[in-house]
């Protein structure tokens, strides 16, 4: 008990100093941030990622066969043919596309209504929040890519960057226009001149976000760098590297709340560490994160 006390001790004290602000880290700082992890999502939030990444990629595979107008088709005439010959009929499509859009829109109704507090009001604060290091990002991240800039001279971010955010607000306003449009088109609500600025809307809003994918894709899944981010839409959490380096502002609140968790649960036990002594912005703290020592097991 007394050297995993020393060992908790130790790593406040490279906490503090790392609190101070980003800066370049040794190998042996590296190495112990890389072995700890961080809870980053909630199982509502993965859960809700891969429901709306496999629904978006039906609709999409579904939606761009339909779109057989000459003014709006985009699909080369194979893949339309394809998709009607595994069908059967373009009917058939038509009902499988809004049932998968019904079961969208119901999921993420479902999503808002009983995870307003816990989940929806968070993703407004952290992922449409816009804020001054949030726009220095964006000429910072190019130079960055183009290895003229070091991790730690970046812009410092949140729970998600500047990237992450301006593409959460286009698919937020894409989703609003989809799901106001998709209803109108699939039962005929309105005249036909609603109906086809309905359609115009509709395909302009999946262009968008559509474009976006790949980027998304590219950058989460591809990057290397961002490869943490990726796994943690699976396991739900990061190594402490990657966050200290790509999300400091998350990191240094996550870090306060765990100090402020480790005091109190010492102060029961009588155990007093020299290094909690110079905690900041600690009183008061509600801890909603799980905290996880050295080896990432849950304490």
């Amino acid at each position: 008990m007394e050297n995993k006390n020393i060992k908790l001790n130790e790593d406040i004290v490279l906490d503090h100093d790392l609190l101070k602000g980003p800066r370049h880290l040794s190998f042996d700082e590296k190495r112990i941030l890389a072995n700890r992890v961080m809870k980053k999502h909630g199982v509502g939030g993965v859960t809700l990622h891969w429901v709306n990444a496999m629904s978006w990629f039906l609709l999409i595979f579904t939606g761009a066969a339909l779109l057989s107008a000459s003014y709006l088709q985009f699909a080369p005439t194979w893949y339309i043919n394809m998709m009607d010959g595994i069908f059967g009929t373009r009917g058939a499509m038509l009902h499988f596309h809004i049932a998968i859009g019904v079961f969208w829109v119901t999921t993420l109704l479902l999503y808002g209504i009983f995870g307003y507090k816990n989940y929806l009001l968070d993703f407004v604060k952290h992922d449409l929040t816009i804020d001054k290091d949030d726009i220095r990002w964006f000429p910072a991240k190019a130079k960055n890519l183009a290895g003229k800039l070091n991790h730690y001279e970046m812009p410092p971010q949140g729970t998600y960057n500047a990237g992450q955010k301006a593409y959460a607000v286009v698919v937020a306003f894409s989703t609003i226009i989809l799901m106001i449009t998709g209803p109108i088109m699939a039962f005929h609500i309105g005249s036909t001149t609603i109906i086809q600025w309905s359609m115009m809307l509709h395909f302009v809003a999946t262009m968008s976000v559509f474009a976006g994918v790949f980027v998304h894709v590219y950058m989460a899944a591809l990057f290397p760098e961002e490869r943490p981010a990726f796994f943690s839409m699976i396991t739900g959490k990061v190594n402490e590297l990657y966050a200290y380096f790509h999300h400091y502002k998350w990191w240094t609140e996550i870090k306060n709340e765990e100090h402020a968790f480790f005091a109190e649960e010492l102060k029961k036990d009588g155990i007093d560490l020299p290094a909690l002594h110079d905690c900041k912005n600690i009183a008061n703290h509600q801890v909603n994160s799980k905290v996880y020592d050295m080896s990432g097991d849950e304490l």
